[in-house]
């Protein structure tokens, strides 16, 4: 048992439940817990190491972990590597780009463009989110005419459009003896009882990027051998809702697994004590979160900083010269705006530029983030799905913006210092509104470039 774990995390790695989600916040060690409890399993209590699997949803985290626990001998794998594990490779997979191509060439409504006022490129992007979300569901064709049956007028002719592209995209892929990342799981789940692929004990990472397809995986895997499975994750910070993951997942926990011990971890290792609090206050007001309050031994005055800007890329280089910044992200809602940003030629600062969304799990000293504007392309994002994904998507909000909210959330908590928010004098983003409203100990500064 490693001494450096602290109680809330011991408590983790040495639980004996059957089935225990461990809610871990931002920089509160998930990784470590993870390593921790394979350690104590094998060393501990004498577990086979081919016994144990661990799952993560990316390849770098999945690399992070092997390297982490180069010393064990354990299948550490992302879900679909799992999926090609159980199935043999007798398929080759298909290029995620793949199904855009073959819906571009095979689209033909021209009716559709009036009707919905859009072009035929936004209009191939709706039908392949529409399809990925449907076969994320493991839906059946039968399903759209099921959709038809209750669709009104419009909607029945985008529906069958739709159904037309999804049968020609299947019919591509039987005549092509290949496979996408939806198939992989779903016919990994019907291999399942006549593979030898068997666990005793389950461990997963990210575990609320799950979608229900990954769901049902977990479960008939657990059910083959009664396995014990160890999940690990945090609903704040729930934010791939368009792959097909679902929160109700993590915060339903018991539902699908009785009986389970959930187990929080308390303390951030990564932000400070008046930074977390801000963070965790913004995002408790979604009425459907895990209620959590993190604690920090680290104190900070001021972790958070409004610029009000004229010029972006000046306020940005004026914030990194003043403040004698070197180590960095910038971060933005939208890669567009991060192709704008110019840094100039400062010694020694090291900074990356990412999206929110690959910013998670990653850390910096300082955390800029960029554009706070209040506009549809803004953060939060107003982008509203369009209609027609109702069909295939569970996901129903009861608050304004949350799925932004929890986005927000991850933005403020990758920094182990300071986080400076830049917003438009003439249109600052309502989050900016709202941090000052319940907040007013927030530093506040106009940037005026003449």
């Amino acid at each position: 048992m490693n001494d450096k774990l602290d109680k809330y995390q011991k408590k983790a790695v040495k639980c004996k439940r059957k089935n225990i989600l461990v809610l871990a916040g931002a920089g509160s060690g998930k990784t470590f817990v993870i390593v921790s409890r394979v350690k104590y399993l094998i060393h501990n209590l004498n577990i086979d190491p081919k016994e144990i699997l661990c799952i993560s949803f990316t390849n770098d985290a999945v690399d992070k972990l092997k390297n982490d626990l180069k010393d064990e001998k354990i299948d550490v794998l992302t879900f679909h590597k799992l999926a090609l594990k159980i199935i043999g490779r007798k398929k080759d997979v298909l290029a995620e780009d793949m199904l855009f191509d073959i819906i571009l060439n095979t689209f033909s409504n021209d009716k559709l463009y009036g009707l919905y006022k859009m072009g035929k490129q936004d209009i191939c992007v709706l039908i392949k989110t529409f399809i990925n979300l449907f076969k994320s569901n493991n839906y059946s064709l039968d399903m759209f005419y099921s959709f038809i049956r209750k669709a009104d007028a419009k909607d029945k002719i985008l529906l069958k459009e739709i159904m037309k592209c999804y049968i020609c995209y299947e019919s591509y892929l039987n005549k092509e003896n290949v496979m996408d990342f939806n198939d992989m799981i779903n016919i990994a789940i019907d291999k399942l009882d006549n593979c030898n692929v068997r666990y005793k004990y389950i461990i997963i990472d990210e575990y609320q990027d799950t979608s229900f397809t990954k769901l049902n995986l977990i479960k008939k895997l657990i059910s083959l051998s009664n396995a014990n499975l160890f999940a690990v994750g945090d609903d704040f910070q729930s934010i791939y809702r368009f792959t097909g993951s679902d929160i109700k997942i993590i915060t339903n926990f018991r539902r699908y697994f009785p009986f389970a011990k959930i187990i929080k971890l308390k303390y951030t290792y990564r932000n400070s004590y008046e930074l977390i609090k801000i963070a965790g206050k913004f995002i408790m007001k979604n009425p459907f979160q895990l209620r959590k309050r993190l604690l920090s031994k680290f104190r900070l005055k001021n972790p958070i900083e409004i610029i009000y800007y004229d010029d972006l890329n000046y306020s940005i280089n004026n914030v990194i010269k003043e403040n004698n910044i070197n180590n960095l992200f910038i971060l933005s809602r939208n890669n567009y705006d991060l192709e704008k940003i110019k840094i100039n030629d400062f010694k020694n600062i090291n900074f990356r530029k990412l999206t929110i969304h690959k910013s998670k799990g990653l850390q910096s000293d300082y955390v800029f983030i960029i554009n706070m504007n209040n506009n549809v392309n803004g953060f939060p994002n107003k982008y509203i799905d369009h209609p027609i994904l109702k069909y295939v998507n569970n996901y129903k909000e009861y608050y304004p913006y949350e799925e932004e909210r929890r986005l927000f959330y991850v933005a403020l908590t990758r920094c182990k210092k300071k986080v400076y928010l830049f917003a438009p004098k003439d249109n600052p983003s309502i989050f900016i509104k709202e941090l000052l409203k319940f907040n007013k100990q927030i530093k506040i500064r106009k940037d005026n470039k003449n």
